[in-house]
């Protein structure tokens, strides 16, 4: 016990060096995120943030390049956006680094309002230190209904954008590849929600065919070039909605060609007005009366037609129970439409694919080769 309590007469007996022998630290690299999925719609990820560490849930989102968490700061009387949501205090970190930049953030109808700090940032086994980004203050009522209290921007770095998280993880843990991809799990009868994994493409997400021999082969993965910008933005030659009676009668959108972009946030799927309107009518949705949202029979589901995305020739097919959002309240069971039209002139040929479709397929960002690749998930 003596040696204990004197280090220093360990090292007279010759054996010091074992009590101050520094614990091995994990090698870096390649990290895989677990996603946790709130009811049939939200993906989020959990991480800590400052020292001590402060929990939070957060979204992983390839369509901003920002990061953000809500602040200790946010006017809880005034702002029901932070209502039962975990709120960062940096008073209470001791890693925490004063900025003090205002941000101001327009989406759509509401601001976004807060501050940039520094902080350190932990998720899975992967850490950043020194890290950019803001408080946020101010935001929509709602988040009221979200279960993440942030965001960690995986979108493309522009020469005026914040380095986006994931820029980030492979600069300080030296990540093999400058790459990551999404498996999204929405099987309600599992509690895991899917993962990000960064630096490499995990084969056991990726389907596979099974041959009369037995051989098993999957499913080659589709890539596409990605446009520049700060999107993960890609072309799409078509979208096909079949006939839910006959197969051969199909109705062609996005005639001409269109563009997409790859929301890991999101659970829906947002396009033009017109033609929204359009696959809406042909799976007979219902609009709903407040909310903005159009409903089907949950008892049709299964025999809705299937909605296809052409990519670099190749259709990547949506059944009714993939399109189709199920939410419960009391014994009252409601199934939603994922399509949600987007009514702004900027939106027209302009679709949104989030966790609606990625949730049927496995997504790779490849940053390095400026390439987003889609292949059937297991």
């Amino acid at each position: 016990m003596q040696y204990l309590e004197n280090p220093h007469l360990a090292d007279k007996m010759g054996f010091g060096e074992w009590f101050h022998k520094p614990k091995p630290k994990p090698k870096p690299g390649n990290d895989s995120i677990a996603l946790y999925r709130f009811l049939d719609y939200e993906f989020y990820a959990k991480i800590v943030i400052g020292h001590p560490g402060q929990t939070m849930n957060v979204a992983l989102d390839t369509g901003w390049t920002l990061s953000w968490v809500l602040s200790a700061k946010c006017q809880v009387l005034t702002t029901p956006g932070c209502w039962f949501h975990n709120m960062y205090d940096h008073t209470r970190s001791s890693k925490y680094k004063k900025d003090g930049t205002p941000y101001v953030g327009n989406e759509g109808k509401y601001n976004l309002t807060g501050f940039y700090s520094y902080e350190t940032i932990s998720v899975a086994h992967s850490n950043v230190t020194n890290f950019r980004f803001v408080e946020m203050d101010n935001v929509p009522w709602t988040y009221l209904f979200s279960k993440v209290d942030g965001l960690l921007g995986l979108g493309i770095r522009g020469p005026k954008d914040d380095e986006p998280f994931f820029y980030a993880l492979h600069r300080e843990n030296n990540i093999t590849n400058f790459l990551f991809s999404v498996y999204m799990n929405r099987d309600r009868q599992s509690t895991h929600g899917g993962n990000v994994i960064l630096g490499f493409i995990q084969d056991k997400h990726i389907h596979q065919t099974q041959f009369k021999n037995g051989t098993k082969i999957h499913d080659k993965i589709k890539f596409l070039p990605v446009e520049p910008g700060q999107y993960w933005k890609f072309s799409v030659d078509k979208v096909t909605v079949k006939s839910d009676t006959n197969d051969t009668d199909i109705t062609t959108l996005c005639p001409n060609g269109c563009k997409a972009i790859s929301d890991t946030s999101s659970s829906t799927i947002t396009g033009p007005e017109d033609e929204v309107d359009k696959i809406h009518e042909l799976i007979k949705a219902q609009k709903f009366p407040f909310g903005g949202i159009w409903t089907v029979s949950c008892t049709s589901v299964n025999k809705l037609p299937e909605i296809s995305f052409v990519l670099g020739g190749q259709s990547f097919k949506l059944k009714g129970p993939n399109y189709i959002i199920r939410a419960s309240f009391m014994s009252i069971e409601i199934c939603m439409s994922a399509f949600i039209p987007n009514p702004s002139p900027s939106a027209a040929n302009f679709w949104v694919l989030g966790g609606a479709f990625l949730s049927q397929y496995y997504s790779i960002y490849d940053l390095d080769n400026k390439i987003i690749g889609f292949v059937r998930a297991a």
